[in-house]
């Protein structure tokens, strides 16, 4: 079994990502009544939170190879 991801599973991922952020938004913002400032600093937070993890893996993993 092959550990790679191919392109039709990366590009999957980001169509269902995308769908799930443009389904977030219009209940934040018809449903709750949030704002487009309030819905567009919780997204940079967040946004935030999710990538700090995986730079710190990344960085990781690259530390200790030699160049």
């Amino acid at each position: 079994m092959e550990s790679k991801l191919d392109i039709v599973t990366i590009v999957s991922a980001v169509c269902v990502a995308a769908y799930a952020a443009v389904a977030i938004r219009y209940v934040a913002r018809y449903d709750l009544g949030f704002s487009l400032q309030e819905i567009r600093g919780a997204a940079v937070a967040m946004a935030a939170v999710i990538a700090a993890p995986i730079a710190f893996e990344i960085f990781n993993k690259n530390r200790g190879k030699a160049n």
